[in-house]
């Protein structure tokens, strides 16, 4: 791992990129990383940003300022991480014109000292607002950097992806994956050992966000509230009942983590309904999902994922929890009647 880049696990191409860059100042004006969620993304443009400024990645990082724009709950136009970084992401479902007319006041008046602003989830950029932002990424100030972070790349208008240099990143490899593991041992002490770390490296296909999700505080009992509501939808003969009865309390960062483990395992009966024999090869597969499986075949299974997913997205976007669970309760009883089809 990069000393000038501490925080990021893996990516050895884009940063051996960066470096190079740095180095013989002809760092891109505008950059746009994308890749899956959970791949470290935003962690790689704040040590970037950092790079680029000439500042310590713990300044612009740190415990004082993280829990701002990292709490779902606490949603601002703009954060400034320092003097120098800025930062925005969606503040409902998409980026909106008053994040960037806040953005641009605050470029105005930058003088030539190297600034960074970092727009989070870019792909939800709408077509009026990238136009209107083409002139500044066309004809940035001197000293202007723009990281633009994607989950999507094919949904950001292709304008503004010819005008940036793109990085894409990848899953971790063992190696990468189990550094990452050991770097943050505190959060994810239940991985102790080569066979556990195998195990959730399997799981989690190399994305180490999906570890901190499903190994990290909470993770345990979420992957039994994850078991518990397939064990429900698959056999219960009242599952609406059921299932409201095992939600009353839950917040929504609560059900935000369970509703990954129940992605993660929903990918697994897709996995043992189209290549049983191989299943083992992709994914850590349990017992109960093998006896779960045969319940969710010909393409209930997708159907369910896609559902879980819309939940999870619904979530993310203040839908109430209560309207989540009962949304999902309903679509996943008719899934498994075969209504979907």
């Amino acid at each position: 791992m990069n000393s000038i880049f501490p925080h990021v696990f893996g990516q050895e191409r884009v940063k051996q990129a960066w470096a190079k860059a740095i180095e013989n100042h002809r760092m891109a004006s505008t950059s746009i990383f994308y890749g899956e969620e959970g791949l470290g993304k935003t962690t790689a443009a704040l040590d970037l940003a950092a790079a680029l400024t000439h500042i310590s990645p713990d300044k612009v990082w740190n415990e004082n300022n993280a829990p701002a724009w990292l709490d779902d709950e606490n949603k601002s136009l703009l954060y400034m991480l320092d003097a120098h970084v800025f930062y925005m992401k969606p503040i409902t479902d998409v980026l909106q014109i008053g994040q960037f007319v806040e953005l641009g006041d605050y470029i105005q008046h930058f003088d030539d000292s190297p600034h960074v602003c970092i727009i989070d989830e870019a792909q939800t950029m709408g077509a009026p607002i990238a136009n209107a932002w083409l002139k500044t990424l066309e004809e940035p100030k001197e000293n202007l950097f723009f990281i633009l972070i994607s989950h999507n790349l094919e949904r950001m208008l292709p304008t503004v992806v010819s005008r940036a240099e793109l990085f894409r990143f990848m899953p971790l490899d063992r190696d990468g994956f189990q550094n990452f593991v050991i770097a943050r041992g505190e959060e994810l002490s239940g991985l102790k050992t080569p066979e556990d770390i195998e195990k959730a490296y399997r799981l989690c296909a190399g994305n180490p966000g999906a570890a901190l999700n499903f190994y990290g505080a909470g993770g345990e009992n979420a992957y039994d509230w994850a078991k518990h509501f397939w064990e429900i939808v698959t056999f219960d003969s009242m599952p609406l009942t059921r299932l409201a009865g095992i939600s009353p309390k839950t917040n929504r960062k609560e059900l935000l983590r369970n509703l990954s483990w129940c992605i993660a395992i929903g990918r697994n009966l897709m996995l043992l309904n189209e290549v049983a024999d191989e299943a083992d090869m992709f994914s850590l597969i349990t017992q109960e999902e093998r006896e779960i499986a045969p319940s969710w075949a010909d393409g209930k299974a997708q159907a369910a994922v896609k559902i879980l997913e819309k939940a999870e997205k619904a979530l993310r976007h203040s839908i109430s929890v209560r309207d989540v669970i009962n949304m999902l309760a309903v679509n996943m009883v008719w899934i498994r009647k075969g209504v979907h089809l």
